[in-house]
């Protein structure tokens, strides 16, 4: 019988020897990302007997991680390609390694991956295992700029022990492009959801007929969309969706979960309000900014939209995916792979007002695809990225990967 890929990847993963089992330093650019995106992976570490180490920037959930049991050391690390911003967080980092002897260290994002990596080498970490939630060079980044960062992702790559990835697509370039050197283990773990907390809502629920009240959304048909408020996550091109929608007379509201952080580059949120208000949409649009309800918010759409133009794998659409919604998605790396076009949503180029248009209008017009497509999609999330399954592949990777002392 052929050998699968996973079968494949699963036959790479030796143990790689002299690191220390039982301690990990974690690092991410900010706390939300390791509350909202890896707790359930960091407690699968804890419970096959890690000490597991933080190191972020503080922000808001700073406490709750602490008092999850997880060790946190503040390191300002920053959304910048400005060389001179990550002196100090390499310094701090490289202190912070060699005071407490880690051995293994896990990284999340380009630029704490980068900051990261280049501490761990200067301080002689054993293993560094990186998590990569997506390249930051794209398809449709210039040509230039995509050679650029892909040339730093390959000269990190000489210095990283181990990749596993949340996209097979990602895997696939990495090793196309050199990036994984033939020394490193790979594997590919996929995203997970949480599919008893997004799960299918039944419109009378007394919970849901209380948010549709508390955004104001009442009867109306609902389209919304989940991520930070930035660029590259397609906003300009759902405004000129909604603009066009609604001059074709769709009475809808188009509900925004989450905002522009701190630490984001463009800062585009603000803009973003104003663009809606000079558009005369601002009845139109309701936005919850930062919230910890996602799951509620799913519940009171029809229908799920992520217009970006990068992305790693997005969680946002296996939750939307386990809440039985159709989604309608960007034609880049992790959305096509998530959503099966036809089957579970709808795949559109990116940057295409009209194609983003189209996809939506043919749902609105045919409430019968898009509860198919919901189903659909509900099945294929619990099929395949139940968060208990994807925390194991993560829990298993890295524990074979720092296997040895």
């Amino acid at each position: 019988m052929e050998q699968t890929s996973r079968d494949r990847q699963s036959a790479q993963l030796q143990p790689i020897p002299h690191a220390d089992q039982r301690k990990i330093l974690v690092i991410v650019n900010v706390d939300i990302m390791a509350w909202v995106l890896l707790r359930s992976w960091l407690f699968a570490l804890k419970g096959r007997g890690f000490d597991v180490h933080i190191a972020c920037s503080r922000g808001a959930y700073w406490e709750k991680l602490a008092i999850a049991g997880f060790r946190m050391h503040a390191v300002n690390l920053r959304r910048t390609f400005n060389p001179v911003a990550h002196i100090r967080p390499v310094i701090d980092l490289i202190r912070l390694i060699r005071m407490e002897n880690f051995q293994v260290i896990n990284i999340h994002s380009p630029v704490a991956a980068a900051v990261g990596r280049l501490a761990g080498v200067l301080s002689g970490v054993d293993t560094i295992i990186y998590t990569v939630h997506g390249f930051y060079f794209h398809d449709r980044m210039p040509r230039i700029r995509r050679f650029v960062f892909s040339a730093i992702e390959w000269l990190l790559g000489r210095f990283t022990d181990a990749f596993m990835f949340v996209s097979e697509e990602d895997r696939q370039t990495a090793h196309r492009l050199g990036i994984a050197s033939p020394n490193a283990r790979t594997c590919t773990i996929s995203n997970g959801v949480d599919i008893g907390a997004f799960r299918p809502h039944d419109r009378q629920d007394i919970s849901v007929i209380e948010f549709r009240r508390q955004y104001r959304v009442c009867n109306n048909l609902v389209i919304g969309t989940v991520g930070r408020i930035v660029k590259e996550k397609g906003y300009r091109e759902l405004l000129e969706m909604a603009a066009r929608l609604t001059a074709e007379g769709l009475d809808a509201i188009y509900l925004v979960v989450g905002d522009s952080l701190p630490s984001d580059r463009d800062q585009f949120g603000q803009s973003f309000r104003r663009m809606v208000a000079d558009s005369g949409l601002s009845d139109r649009f309701v936005f919850t900014g930062m919230t910890d309800r996602v799951a509620d918010c799913l519940a009171v759409m029809d229908i799920f939209v992520l217009a970006s133009h990068r992305e790693g794998f997005p969680r946002s659409i296996l939750e939307a995916m386990a809440a039985a919604l159709p989604v309608v998605a960007t034609d880049i790396r992790g959305c096509r792979e998530a959503v099966v076009n036809g089957v579970s949503g709808l795949i559109v180029p990116p940057g295409n007002a009209v194609a983003l248009t189209n996809a939506v209008r043919r749902l609105v017009n045919d409430p019968f695809e898009r509860v198919e497509m919901g189903r659909k999609g509900r099945a294929i999330a619990v099929e395949r990225y139940d968060t208990r399954i994807v925390q194991e592949r993560f829990a298993d990777f890295v524990e074979v990967c720092a296997r040895g002392l």
